[in-house]
């Protein structure tokens, strides 16, 4: 072997190995070795060099045990290995191969005659020599590859010159050869069966496809291509769509082999993305047939469409949601429609709601952008309309569509519609549990909508119930062409009840409004009347009797709610001139109401406490953000919306806290008291008639309000009070006295370290006190005009009390000092260690020279500083 002449270092090459092997004469381990790396880097020429000489090893081994057959394959192998460029090694790789050809296949050169006579288009005599070769025993199973491509040339060049008889028997010789599959041999004929299937209907195309073994489809014929910028279907669709045009009767056994297929771990192309795969395999089959319904809808084939309809779920449905799937049930939501809508309620029944995908619940897109509801939204409420107008649906079991319903209202929460429809389906499925359940959250935000308490009518038994239910609906809808049913409802309940006066009322309302616009009377109206043996009535309205069943109604629609407590605070006319009424619970509750939206308000004065049922709604707004990576922000805010109403007996006011506060201020001009509660917060409030004077104290009840996006401390039933009995809330602490101006006559402390400091005057708290004294001082806090913090002082009180964290007693040197670089006569100023002495208390304790001293020091509240105020030498 040349290849032993060759001088190349192996020796850090991966190939080494091989080499190695080679030399030790164990090939079967070398061809291993090196076939494992060829697979980690197929374009390493050198790894294809040292597997040659493996292959080239084998194919000696195998001809010299007379073994042609697995020598070929090894051949073959070889004569596949192609190099990026040429040198001796490769051209004694090639000498080999030239060398080994003959000797593997003494009759390859008729072989190779027989496929140049094919490629040229000799078909007939390419066809003859292979004959020929195979009755002489000739042809190994090596060569079977050139005899199909035989095969194929001749097939596809002769098709419309020999019988049908004759191309089968053509493909039946090629399915018994031994060739390698898959290959682009075997998907060519499968291909070529396909094409003359169209044309042939004596040519079974499943079973052949089935002969064919989908085992053998390759990645290119799972996937479309393209050539010169054209797309190209996937041969397996073209297939698929094929089965789907001849009507094949076996076409679920093709779909179970094609998922059985793609489930299959041997399959290398195979991305066992199961739910993915399967969808996609699926839609092979679905989207063929969407044409076929599609067309025959466009030719008014209408008998064939039904038909093709009931046939797509018998095939399809099993095989769950896809892309196509969700097409064909569009074209049954448009197709299905008018007299032939009745077709949708059983089409989506076996379609299934389960095989919705996501986007089927996401808002469809027009080509301008114009926005569609959701198609699994437009089905069911299809649906829901057939089973409504349906006299004579014996469905029992909606379940199948309630469970689609379930996951509409999670959804689309806002949408009022989903949720009746889906109440009036529990009410169908006899489960009135979930129908209440649902009601009894609609009633909350559309608690105004009659037709919303005579649907939830129709859940109850109990006769009050369902009279104050239909009373409560005719007092909400005062347009009589909405409340034809509802009258006639109610006075059959009430017949029922033998209340037959009030009855006699709802007929003749119902009879009245017909009349007079025309309206033909119901059947069942002329049922009822001629229950009632009453010709005229003294009844002239139905309000009071509505009024005694309603609170039946209400209470059992809200019964889930709790009360809660409120004080009228406020009541004003609005620019209707309607009054309107505030109540508030004093923290986060408020909300306003017509004089007149209950009767229990009618007489009403400020003050006094209810119970309510409230609906808290909540409301989302957006904003622009400030934040510039966030385009808007969103906030939630609270409605509450009264439902029904009690009067409490709890005192006036009583629910409010009761506060303290001192007018600091009073705007004379718009009567307005500025107020600083006992909480330090400021208040205001706008007076009337009541006499107040800055400074005076006041007691009143609080609330808060937010106004504004600003929660404000609102006051209410505000009262003078005496002052002894108002401090007594405020604020208090125990001060230290750090200066005092007799000149202003007023004295300055400090209510601690980090704290604020304030000031007092000598005339309006009758305390003259000295600096280091402790005093107990009331206060509240405000801002100033800087809208810095600032003490109000109240009152200040003497006190035996101490803070010893504001005054203490210090020791040490102290230390003249003196400015202008003087060192002698009367001092500026000194220090006791660090802490500093001013020259009057120099000159009041008579110290003119340094020594060591005793010394109380007060906090003066401006940082860590202390203040020297008392010295005693020692």
């Amino acid at each position: 072997m040349r290849e032993a002449y060759i001088g190349i270092n192996r020796g850090k090459r991966p190939t080494a190995v091989v080499y190695s092997l080679r030399r030790e004469g164990r090939i079967e381990d070398a061809y291993n070795q090196a076939l494992n790396l060829y697979n980690q880097d197929s374009p390493d020429d050198d790894i294809k060099k040292a597997l040659a000489w493996t292959l080239i090893d084998l194919c000696k081994k195998y001809i010299s045990e007379s073994n042609l057959n697995q020598a070929q394959i090894f051949f073959n192998q070889l004569s596949d290995l192609d190099f990026a460029y040429e040198d001796d090694f490769v051209d004694t790789i090639k000498n080999q191969i030239k060398f080994l050809r003959p000797r593997i296949d003494i009759y390859y050169a008729q072989v190779q005659r027989a496929d140049e006579l094919s490629k040229s288009g000799q078909n007939k005599q390419a066809l003859g020599l292979i004959h020929s070769m195979i009755a002489n025993n000739q042809l190994s199973e090596l060569n079977h590859a050139t005899y199909g491509w035989v095969i194929y040339r001749y097939i596809k060049a002769e098709e419309n010159n020999v019988s049908s008889i004759e191309i089968r028997t053509f493909l039946r010789d090629y399915m018994n050869l031994k060739n390698e599959r898959p290959s682009l041999l075997h998907s060519m004929i499968l291909n070529f069966a396909l094409n003359y299937s169209k044309n042939h209907p004596d040519f079974n195309l499943y079973n052949f496809f089935v002969l064919w073994n989908p085992q053998n489809l390759r990645y290119e014929d799972l996937h479309e291509s393209q050539k010169e910028g054209q797309k190209i279907s996937s041969l397996i669709s073209r297939i698929c769509a094929e089965f789907t045009k001849q009507n094949t009767t076996n076409i679920k056994d093709v779909i179970n082999i094609l998922i059985e297929r793609n489930t299959s771990d041997e399959d290398p192309f195979t991305l066992h993305d199961s739910e993915e795969e399967k969808e996609q395999l699926i839609d092979l089959f679905r989207e063929p047939y969407f044409w076929l319904l599609f067309h025959a809808h466009k030719e008014n084939r209408f008998s064939d469409l039904w038909s093709l309809y009931g046939k797509y779920n018998a095939l399809y449905a099993e095989y769950g949601k896809s892309k196509w799937h969700s097409e064909i049930l569009k074209l049954a939501e448009r197709f299905m429609k008018e007299n032939e809508s009745w077709r949708f309620l059983a089409f989506f029944k076996q379609w299934n709601p389960d095989n919705f995908m996501d986007s089927d619940w996401k808002e469809e897109l027009g080509k301008d952008g114009e926005k569609y509801k959701p198609l699994a939204i437009k089905t069911i409420k299809k649906v829901f309309d057939v089973i409504q107008n349906q006299q004579n649906n014996n469905e029992a079991d909606f379940l199948w569509l309630i469970t689609a319903y379930d996951k509409a209202v999670k959804l689309f929460p806002t949408d009022e519609w989903i949720f009746r429809e889906k109440a009036l389906l529990h009410i169908k499925n006899q489960d009135l549990d979930s129908a209440i359940k649902i009601y009894r959250e609609l009633v909350l935000d559309l608690g105004d909508k009659h037709y919303i308490w005579h649907e939830f009518s129709t859940c109850l038994s109990d006769k009050n119930l369902k009279i104050g239910m239909l009373s409560k609906a005719l007092e909400m809808q005062k347009q009589e062409d909405f409340l034809g049913d509802i009258h006639v409802d109610l006075a059959r309940l009430l017949i029922e009840e033998n209340i037959f006066e009030n009855a006699f009322f709802e007929l003749q309302a119902y009879k009245n409004h017909r009349e007079s616009k025309g309206w033909k009377l119901s059947a069942l109206y002329e049922e009822l009347k001629s229950k009632i043996n009453i010709s005229n009535s003294i009844i002239k309205t139905n309000s009071n009797f509505y009024k005694k069943y309603i609170p039946f109604a209400e209470n059992f629609a809200y019964q889930d709610i709790d009360w809660t407590e409120v004080v009228l605070v406020d009541r004003w006319k609005n620019e209707d001139k309607k009054e309107k009424l505030a109540f508030t619970d004093g923290k986060s509750i408020d909300f306003s109401v017509g004089i007149n939206r209950f009767t229990q308000l009618e007489h009403i004065e400020q003050g006094q406490i209810f119970k309510f049922k409230l609906h808290k709604q909540e409301i989302k707004k957006e904003f622009e953000s400030k934040d510039i990576w966030k385009r808007e922000t969103t906030v939630t805010e609270y409605k509450y919306i009264p439902l029904i109403v009690e009067k409490s007996d709890k005192k006036d006011w009583s629910i409010l806290p009761t506060q303290y506060g001192y007018i600091e201020y009073i705007n004379i001009e718009k009567k307005m008291l500025h107020i600083i509660t006992n909480e330090s917060n400021p208040a205001f409030y706008q007076y009337n008639k009541e006499s107040f004077a800055q400074g005076d104290f006041v007691v009143f009840n609080q609330y808060e309000k937010r106004i504004k996006d600003e929660k404000r401390i609102c006051v209410a039933n505000i009262k003078k009070c005496d002052s002894p009995v108002a401090i007594q809330n405020f604020k208090n602490r125990i001060v230290v006295v750090d200066d005092v101006n007799e000149s202003k006559r007023l004295y300055h402390y400090v209510l601690g370290k980090k704290l604020l400091t304030g000031i007092a005057f000598f005339d309006r708290t009758n305390i003259h006190p000295a600096v280091g004294d402790f005093l107990k001082v009331y206060y509240c806090v405000k801002n100033d005009k800087e809208n810095k913090k600032k003490l109000e002082t109240l009152c200040v009180e003497k006190t035996e009390e101490q803070n010893d964290e504001l005054r203490k007693t210090i020791s040490g040197r102290l230390e003249l000092k003196y400015k202008d670089g003087r060192w002698n006569g009367e001092a500026d100023f000194a220090f006791i260690n660090d802490y500093y002495v001013s020259k009057s208390i120099l000159q009041k304790f008579n110290i003119i020279e340094d020594c060591n001293v005793r010394a109380q020091v007060v906090y003066t509240g401006d940082g860590d500083k202390w203040k020297v105020f008392d010295i005693e030498m020692i």
